[in-house]
C-alpha cells in the first residue's frame, strides 16, 4: 500500500469514526429525552395520585359526617318512639270518650308519622350506603389503576435505564475501539513519516553517490582522453 492509499484509508476511517460518534451522541440525546419524559410522566402520575387521595379523603370525611347525621336522626327517632311507647294508654279521669279517641288518634298519627320518617330514613340510609359502596369501589378501582400505572412506569423506567446503561457501555466499548484504532492509525502514520524520512535520506545518499559516480566518470573520461592523446603523440614519434 502506497503512502497516498494509506492516507486515504486513514481519512476514511476518521470519517467513519466521526459518523459513528455523531450517531452515538444522537442516540444518547434520544435516551435522555425518553428518560426526561418518563420522569415527567411519573411526576404527573404522583400528582394525580395525591389529588385523588386528597379527593378520596374529602369524600370519606363527607360520608362520615353524613353517617353521623343519619345516626343522630335515627337516635332521635328511637328516643321519640320510646317516649311515645312509655305513655300509658289508660284513659285519664275527667275526659270524655271523644277526647280519649282524639288522644288515641293523635298517638296513632304520631306513630304513623314516625313510621314514615323511619321508612324515609331507612331509604336515605340505603341510598347513602349504595353511594358509599360505589365511591369505595371507584376509589379502589382508581387506586388499582394508579398502582398499575406506577408499576408500568417503574418497568418503563427500569427498561430505559437498562437501555441507557447498555448503550453507554456500548459507547464506551466503541470509544475504546476507536481510540485503539486511532492509536494504530497514528502509529501507522508515524511509521509512514519515518519511512518517508528514511526514503528521503536514502534518496539523498543515492543522489550523492550518483553525483560522485558522475564526477568520477567525468574524471575517468578526461584521463582516458589524455591517455589517448599521449598514445597518439607516441605513435607519431
Amino acid at each position: 500500500m502506497t503512502p497516498a492509499e494509506r492516507e486515504e484509508a486513514l481519512e476514511r476511517r476518521e470519517a467513519n469514526a466521526a459518523l459513528l460518534m455523531a450517531k452515538l451522541e444522537k442516540d444518547r440525546a434520544a435516551l435522555e429525552s425518553e428518560i426526561s419524559a418518563s420522569a415527567a410522566a411519573s411526576k404527573a402520575a404522583s400528582a394525580i395520585n395525591r389529588a385523588l387521595q386528597a379527593d378520596a379523603a374529602k369524600k370519606v370525611k363527607a360520608l362520615e359526617a353524613q353517617c353521623v347525621e343519619w345516626e343522630t336522626k335515627l337516635a332521635r327517632l328511637k328516643a321519640d318512639a320510646g317516649k311515645i311507647a312509655s305513655v300509658a294508654p289508660a284513659p285519664a279521669q275527667g275526659l270524655s270518650a271523644a277526647e280519649i279517641e282524639a288522644q288515641h288518634a293523635a298517638i296513632e298519627a304520631s306513630k304513623a308519622q314516625m313510621a314514615r320518617d323511619r321508612a324515609v330514613l331507612d331509604e336515605q340510609k340505603a341510598a347513602f350506603e349504595r353511594e358509599a359502596a360505589e365511591t369505595r369501589a371507584k376509589l379502589s378501582a382508581e387506586a388499582h389503576s394508579l398502582a398499575e400505572l406506577r408499576s408500568k412506569l417503574v418497568a418503563v423506567r427500569s427498561e430505559i435505564e437498562g437501555g441507557v446503561k447498555a448503550r453507554e457501555a456500548e459507547v464506551r466499548r466503541k470509544e475504546a475501539s476507536l481510540e485503539e484504532e486511532r492509536r494504530k492509525l497514528q502509529a501507522a502514520a508515524d511509521s509512514l513519516v519515518r519511512d518517508e524520512a528514511q526514503q528521503h535520506e536514502q534518496r539523498a545518499k543515492l543522489e550523492a553517490q550518483v553525483a560522485a559516480l558522475a564526477a568520477k566518470e567525468v574524471m575517468f573520461e578526461e584521463r582516458s582522453r589524455q591517455l589517448q592523446d599521449r598514445l597518439k603523440n607516441f605513435a607519431r614519434t
